[in-house]
């Protein structure tokens, strides 16, 4: 685990700067609130036709408490059509982790490492055809009309 303990804002920035520099996500929210949605994403970014939510937890209380949401236990549509948890070393319990969840940790040089998600440049979007999606481990149905409120939201300010 990591000695420095690093703040919930601090790894919300170093989840937007992997998405923007690594995925190539042109737009990116932190923490963004809209009405249509109940959800306040940590991080959430899009390409031209896919959508990626990072969930960044700095302590393991707070990546306990993420369950309770509504969202990640399906009584509801959720945001995303990549969904990732991001913390530093040692808070996430690799095994409570979603199976179509990615998970990323931040390092001790507080560089992020993969531990599991999709490498390349292979993401499917909503228009991707049906064969390809269900192939895609980590893919999920977005809720478009949430994901549509926080652009909407985004361009406002």
């Amino acid at each position: 685990m990591n000695e420095y303990q690093y703040t919930h804002q601090e790894v919300v920035q170093i989840g937007a700067k992997w998405l923007k520099q690594v995925i190539k996500c042109p737009v990116i929210a932190q923490e963004i609130r809209c009405s249509g949605s109940r959800e306040i994403p940590d991080v959430l970014g899009f390409r031209s036709d896919t959508s990626f939510l990072i969930e960044c937890k700095a302590s393991r209380a707070d990546f306990l408490s993420d369950f309770k949401k509504q969202e990640r236990q399906g009584l509801c549509s959720s945001l995303g059509n990549y969904r990732l948890y991001l913390a530093p070393k040692g808070i996430l319990d690799l095994a409570k982790v979603p199976e179509k969840w990615g998970i990323l940790e931040i390092n001790e040089k507080g560089k992020i490492e993969v531990v599991r998600f999709l490498q390349g440049n292979i993401y499917c979007g909503t228009s991707t055809p049906e064969t390809y999606k269900t192939k895609d481990p980590f893919f999920h149905e977005s809720d478009i009309r949430k994901e549509r409120s926080m652009l909407y939201s985004l361009l406002r300010r």
